[in-house]
């Protein structure tokens, strides 16, 4: 399989963990101290669950991609994640997406683009 399809799968599947990790703790609710009950709930929520588990098979695809590249080739594609969650967070869970936010967004595209073409 293709490396940059390694380290894309791992930054969708990354992305994805994260969305779910983020609307499991919305239904945990805001943890304002590390209290066992709370932490219970975090660990027993089935979306967080879910997001810990697509996280973690992110992470062997990207152990994948790191065991085949050079760390410094493979680790600025980890921006891809970045904008998938910007993009996730914006049409999933309608968070509002600002000029700065997008302007940087525009940046990691082309630091992405130069490093693929080496």
């Amino acid at each position: 399989m293709n490396v940059l399809l390694i380290i894309l799968i791992a930054n969708v599947t990354a992305a994805v963990g994260q969305l779910l990790l983020k609307i499991g703790m919305g239904n945990v609710g805001q943890v304002d101290g590390i209290y066992f009950e709370k932490v219970v709930q975090m660990f027993t929520n089935p979306i967080v669950i879910a997001g810990l588990v697509t996280y973690a098979v992110g992470t062997v695809f990207w152990l994948t991609a790191l065991s085949r590249k050079d760390l410094s080739y493979v680790y600025p594609f980890f921006a891809v994640t970045i904008i998938l969650v910007l993009l996730l967070s914006k049409f999933v869970l309608h968070e509002e997406i600002g000029t700065y936010r997008a302007a940087g967004v525009l940046v990691i595209i082309g630091g992405i683009f130069l490093i693929s073409r080496t």
